[in-house]
């Protein structure tokens, strides 16, 4: 078969043998794919320092005819973010790797997208901006101005609740308060808008996400953790 090639951003590394990889990627034109890498282990090998999670790679490969394919070249680009970042950019990397599986067409922008908000100019809700940014456009939150449960769009002056993983009005749940002022105060954060939140609110937020988080299985041990 023809080989094919696409911007790509690497997921994670699998060894396979005493000299391969199994690499999964976000690509941007073909989504998610998976892709034997022959020979990265060997120290010689040109795959061994170029295959990099948090950068810009190009990469060519050849489709199996019944499975995995095979990588057959590939060039590392920039960096996506400063290097203090860069555990915060891991998380979101295995975040997006539970969101968008083996054959998705998604994935390379939402990632993309994600990874680049973790320089935002307030580093208080960075990481929360792009977790949040990235559970949205894969699916596993709503908006804020809607109860998930039933749908009803909820009045500007309405207070919602955060029952479980699922922000809902107060006819369909009880839980901890999520006031009007936070779900305005959440959103501003995206736009150019000077609003702070409080701590108090900034805690919520994070707590709404690590229930999202736990709901689908992932492991919150690591996140949100200061970082000296």
């Amino acid at each position: 078969m023809a080989e094919l090639s696409d911007d790509a951003l690497l997921l994670r590394r699998i060894p396979y043998s005493d000299t391969s990889l199994i690499c999964h990627f976000f690509t941007r034109e073909h989504g998610r794919i998976t892709l034997m890498a022959r020979g990265a282990r060997r120290a010689k090998s040109p795959f061994r320092a170029a295959l990099a999670p948090l950068y810009d790679l190009q990469i060519r490969w050849r489709p199996g005819r019944t499975g995995m394919g095979s990588l057959s070249d590939i060039s590392r680009g920039a960096k996506l973010l400063n290097d203090r970042f860069d555990l915060e950019g891991l998380e979101l990397c295995s975040v997006a790797s539970r969101l968008f599986q083996e054959g998705d067409p998604h994935g390379y922008g939402e990632l993309h997208r994600a990874v680049s908000m973790l320089q935002h100019v307030d580093p208080r809700t960075a990481l929360l901006m792009a977790m949040w940014q990235l559970l949205h456009e894969g699916g596993w939150v709503g908006d804020l101005d809607h109860c998930w449960q039933c749908g009803s769009k909820t009045s500007d002056d309405e207070a919602m609740v955060w029952q479980g993983s699922e922000l809902l009005c107060v006819r369909c749940g009880r839980g901890m308060a999520v006031s009007a002022g936070m779900r305005k105060g959440v959103l501003a954060q995206f736009g150019s808008s000077n609003v702070r939140l409080a701590q108090n609110e900034l805690s919520s937020w994070q707590r709404m996400i690590q229930d999202v988080l736990r709901e689908h299985g992932i492991s919150d041990k690591s996140l949100f953790q200061e970082r000296s």
